[in-house]
Order: structure tokens, then sequence, then C-alpha cells
């Protein structure tokens, strides 16, 4: 009974740590568009505030951007990397 709580426990602790490391795998990219400039940002993430602005950090710059209206579009790794440099 002992060594059946022991394996028992042993997988749910594989299960755990696998699934917790596919989580941190698994990243979202961002084209942050600005439709009066047509300026193009990208992030890793990013909030609505109060009053629908669109707050995030760009990926190139480091700068945090706030802008009023936004387009916001999911983007692969590839292109992300592509257009900031960052791996």
């Amino acid at each position: 009974m002992q060594n059946q709580m022991r394996l028992l426990r042993k997988v749910a602790l594989t299960v755990i740590l696998g699934l917790a490391a596919m989580a941190m795998g698994c990243a979202s990219y961002y084209v942050v568009t600005d439709p009066k400039t047509g300026k193009q940002y990208y992030t890793t993430e990013w909030d609505t505030a109060r009053g629908g602005t669109t707050r995030f950090t760009d990926a190139k710059s480091g700068a945090i951007v706030t802008i009023q209206e936004s387009e916001i579009r999911e983007v692969s790794e590839k292109e992300f990397q592509a257009n900031t440099g960052k791996n």
C-alpha cells in the first residue's frame, strides 16, 4: 500500500512539473498598430486601461507605450524575432 502511494506521488509530481514546463514555454507575441500613425510595436503582453487606451512595453526599445486606439494581432515567434531582434 505504501509503495502504491509513493508511486502515485511520483507520477503526480512528474505530471505537475511537466505541465509547469509546458506553460513556461508558451509565450504569446503581438503586433500593436497605431491606426492614426501606422506605427507598429511588438510586445509579449498588453493591457487595456481605463478609457480604452492600450498600454504595453515595446520589445524593440523597452519603452512603455500608451496609445488611444490600437489594432492588436497575435503573431508567430518567428515574426516577432525577425522584427525585434529578440530571441
